[in-house]
């Protein structure tokens, strides 16, 4: 009975992962979009060891049948194209997760990267003035310069990776949830949690319990009370 329904859970599963939270069904269709390219290079390589082979038996017939090769020559050509077809279809729908994901951290690079641009010009400008002073301090003050410039950044970066998802309201669960998949939280009907990623039209909202637990949560089980001046914000 334990092998009926895990097949049953198995056949179930939709071919696009919409059942997974956002972050969780990229990486699947990532990994799908990955394991059709290695196929598709499978076929590919078969396809060009037989066309050879094709050649040798067309010049020397007596090796071996021509004709038989072009036959599975086109089974493979047909192979390819469902293959590619697959591809296709996958990234459409990662491309659509993508968009949907949310970019704070290349936000947060790019703003590390300004503070650091900003921060080399600063200690440029300084160095100019060292060159013009009478008291020759330049060369020591120039190990101080290049402190100076990589300190804030790593700074940044830290504190980027530290900083959690603000708050943005509060949510009721309407139902009990198990949280099985990766990326997921299990509720308990009646709990009310913190709000932090609102539904991006996936289906899926993202909560926080307390500074170690968070995930998310089907947007269906909760009723959620935002608030307006943290999502005007």
């Amino acid at each position: 009975m334990t092998m009926q329904c895990f097949g049953f859970h198995q056949g179930a599963t939709p071919e696009d992962f919409s059942n997974l939270p956002p972050e969780q069904r990229r990486k699947k269709l990532q990994q799908k979009v990955d394991e059709l390219n290695k196929d598709i290079q499978k076929e590919i390589d078969q396809r060009d060891a037989l066309t050879k082979m094709k050649d040798v038996y067309t010049k020397n017939p007596q090796m071996g049948d021509a004709a038989s090769v072009g036959q599975k020559l086109a089974e493979i050509g047909h192979n390819i194209e469902k293959l590619r077809f697959e591809v296709q279809k996958f990234e459409g729908w990662l491309a659509e997760v993508e968009g949907r994901l949310p970019v704070r951290n290349d936000n947060s690079r790019r703003q590390s990267g300004l503070y650091e641009t900003q921060n080399t010009t600063t200690a440029n400008n300084c160095a100019q003035d060292r060159e013009s002073s009478p008291d020759g301090s330049y060369t020591e003050d120039q190990s101080q310069e290049t402190e100076v410039k990589v300190t804030p950044t790593e700074f940044d970066d830290d504190f980027d990776d530290e900083e959690p998802l603000p708050t943005i309201g509060t949510c009721k669960a309407l139902y009990p949830f198990s949280g099985e998949n990766e990326g997921t939280i299990s509720v308990a009907e009646g709990e009310v949690l913190n709000v932090i990623e609102e539904d991006k039209g996936d289906g899926w909202t993202r909560i926080r319990r307390n500074e170690d637990e968070e995930g998310y949560v089907p947007t269906s089980y909760i009723e959620v009370y935002l608030d307006r001046n943290a999502k005007d914000s």
